[in-house]
């Protein structure tokens, strides 16, 4: 008996071992990424508890997603919940394989796993080893991987000679380097539907996998980790480091995207770092063509950089200019691909790739879970298309006319001089945020984007034979759907109105103690706080208390003195 009890004691130490163990691991993983990320008025940094989502408001409208059970199960058990008491909440029967839910919507930005595990794939024989490496390694170390390839040190260059396995002794320099990103494709999404990337799953043998690879910073945002991959700076330097800033006035939360200046006019300066692109360019006399394609602006740009707006350089006495690059997004009033002309341009091929027209010319082979009678009903429907096949083939094929359009056919695909294209398929992002990567629907997008990144591989093949690099990762992964993780959901507007219960009723819709937040990162309004003598332990003890549906929503709050230098 005695036994008994030691064994159950010794047991009971240990699990708390292991859960001291786990709660110092995620805090520094927190901080170390928090370090690399605060802006210079950041007061505070934000941890929910893990699945729980703080956000601008969730859809109006539900979506109907379809799940299989054993996926499901699966998904479940990765991330420590329960098919019981999902079986309980959804009522299922018993006996269906397959089952569908209405779900609201999902998101990403946090430092747990499930944001943050990203696969890295770096093709290219002639210059990388074959391998299946388990060395953690980020989004801003590939750029510097390029640049020990082509022996080019910019401005953003990160120490990768502990990587020296993976690099062989190669002097020729690649015809082109193309990066593939797939939005949301974290490793989450690909744990939840095996079977469905068979190129991808292939490739694993052909290249330099990093199994380990990791999103280092705060926060998992699309245009965040396209600036990574395409600067290799972490945002305190580059000052990206969310996709909108929020912030409050006339009893109104007001939300500005990234790169959207004050007069809602395109603000490139707001990448503070060049990217590799504006750099290698410039070093080659703007040779090289450069080619950044995603619908959405945000993840373009982070790739491309600044464009014909990037400062001069001087060689000698000669002043080099920088030129326009090939950088475009979707214009979704018009259903067409557009630019910001002063700085970029849009490849003529765009103009084949009408999204209504495209939607008519394949909809008879795409079988999809939207229909648009006109072209203002696919306005209305636009995140449908999106996250549809129908964005990943059109993606697919429009990177490759734009590839044979500046690069092969003005025969530049031989003239020594190193390429870059730059290529988002997300779809798996749109199809992620609607229907929860964990959906029959995200699974039938990742088969689609598994496909069109095959066939981008054998175009490069045909067109460059060895003498290409091809690298596909991700931006972020995401948050399982809360309907799935039981997360609980935090609006924007809910926070700023609990935070400023804090000041007196008369004055609560006029000002804001909080200056800007993000989704992680909060400024305070000093001056506020000191007239009406509020401390900063008062509004993190007013944040922490936050519950939503009777459950405390976030975690932590560190002051920034509480971040300490954890970098890579």
């Amino acid at each position: 008996m005695t036994n008994q009890k030691n064994i159950k004691r010794n047991n009971v130490i240990i699990i708390g071992i292991l859960l001291v163990l786990f709660s110092c691991g995620w805090e520094k993983d927190y901080k170390r990424a928090a370090y690399l990320s605060l802006q210079p008025d950041t007061d505070l940094i934000l941890a929910p508890f893990p699945f729980n989502i703080f956000d601008r408001e969730a859809r109006d409208a539900i979506t109907l997603s379809h799940y299989s059970k054993e996926e499901i199960k699966n998904i479940l058990e990765d991330h420590n919940l329960s098919w019981e008491t999902l079986n309980h909440e959804w009522q299922l029967d018993a006996e269906d394989e397959n089952f569908s839910k209405e779900v609201n919507y999902t998101s990403h930005y946090t430092q747990y796993f499930y944001d943050t595990e990203i696969p890295i794939w770096i093709y290219g024989p002639k210059w990388i080893r074959t391998g299946q490496y388990s060395d953690e390694i980020n989004q801003q170390h590939i750029p510097s991987i390029y640049g020990k390839i082509l022996d080019f040190k910019f401005k953003n260059t990160i120490d990768v000679s502990y990587l020296e396995k993976i690099f062989r002794n190669e002097t020729t320099k690649p015809e082109i380097i193309v990066t593939v990103v797939v939005d949301q494709g974290g490793r989450q999404l690909y744990k939840a539907h095996k079977g469905a990337y068979p190129f991808l799953e292939d490739l694993k043998n052909k290249s330099a996998y990093f199994k380990k690879a990791k999103v280092g910073h705060l926060e998992s945002h699309t245009a965040v980790g396209h600036m990574a991959i395409g600067t290799g700076a972490f945002p305190k330097d580059s000052k990206i480091f969310s996709n909108e800033i929020y912030t409050y006035a006339d009893g109104k939360v007001l939300h500005r995207p990234v790169y959207q200046g004050k007069n809602k006019d395109w603000d490139l300066s707001e990448m503070k770092v060049p990217s590799f692109a504006d750099e290698w360019d410039l070093s080659k006399n703007n040779e090289p063509v450069i080619v950044s394609q995603c619908y959405a602006a945000r993840a373009a740009v982070g790739m491309a950089g600044h464009g014909k707006l990037f400062l001069p350089t001087t060689k000698g006495s000669e002043k080099i200019s920088p030129d326009n690059d090939y950088v475009y997004w979707q214009d979704i009033k018009n259903l067409s691909w557009s630019t910001y002309t002063d700085a970029f341009l849009v490849p003529k091929s765009v103009q084949k790739y009408n999204l209504y027209q495209f939607y008519l010319n394949h909809k008879k082979e795409i079988s999809t879970h939207f229909d648009a009678k006109d072209p203002i009903d696919l306005i209305s429907k636009i995140h449908h298309f999106q996250g549809s096949e129908f964005q990943a083939k059109m993606d697919g094929a429009l990177f490759r006319d734009t590839i044979t359009e500046t690069i092969l056919n003005t025969k530049k695909d031989k003239d020594g001089i190193t390429d870059l294209g730059y290529v988002t398929l997300k779809a798996t992002d749109a199809v992620g945020h609607l229907y929860g990567w964990e959906s029959k629907e995200a699974e039938q997008v990742l088969k689609a984007t598994d496909k069109e990144i095959e066939t981008i591989f054998e175009f490069l093949k045909t067109n460059f034979g060895d003498n290409f690099i091809m690298v596909v990762t991700a931006d972020h992964g995401a948050a399982p759907m809360p309907e799935i993780s039981n997360g609980l959901f935090l609006s924007h507007e809910r926070f700023f109105d609990t935070v400023n219960e804090l000041l007196p009723e008369s004055e609560r819709t006029k000002h804001s103690l909080v200056k800007w937040v993000a989704h992680s990162q909060l400024s305070l309004d000093r001056d506020l706080m000191k007239k009406y003598q509020i401390s900063e332990e008062t509004i993190i003890q007013k944040i922490m208390s936050i519950q939503v549906k009777e459950r405390q929503f976030f975690r932590k709050v560190w002051k920034r003195e509480e971040i300490p230098n954890l970098s890579l």
